[in-house]
């Protein structure tokens, strides 16, 4: 027999038996490396997570605060196109109390006025002056 075919005889006969031919690795245990990190480096890293931090909560403050006063700007344009319209709806109406047909017809159907009489004029020159108050003089003429 060849020895190769003695060897594959052999390796048969052991596994058999319980016993492993196979050579046993090596198992080479790698030591944990010590860590390049320094104890500065580590307080620069916590430094600059709270710098981080920080910058971040003030954004959210900064954008919470933006949309508080977005909101109040929104409220007051609301408010401010309601006044708008109150305004429109006051100059129409002065408009229309202002028109003359409508001065009129108020005098004649609320006040009871009526035009007055040719003879019921009071005339004045800019020479003349009135020797007591224009308006007790008016009411005078008026009355009498």
């Amino acid at each position: 027999m060849m020895p190769a075919e003695q060897w594959y005889e052999y390796q048969d006969n052991y596994k058999k038996y319980g016993f492993d031919m196979k050579p046993k690795k090596v198992v080479i245990i790698k030591q944990k490396k010590k860590s390049v990190v320094t104890k500065r480096d580590r307080l620069a890293m916590l430094f600059l997570t709270i710098v981080i931090g920080a910058v971040c909560v003030s954004m959210i403050i900064t954008t919470a605060y933006a949309s508080s006063i977005k909101y109040q700007i929104n409220n007051i344009i609301k408010e401010n196109a309601v006044i708008t319209g109150e305004l429109e709806n006051l100059t129409v109406q002065i408009n229309e109390a202002n028109n003359i047909q409508a001065i009129e017809q108020k005098a004649t159907t609320q006040l009871g006025m009526v035009n007055p009489d040719p003879n019921q004029f009071v005339y004045l020159n800019k020479t003349e002056k009135p020797t007591k108050d224009f308006a007790l003089l008016l009411m005078e003429e008026a009355y009498n």
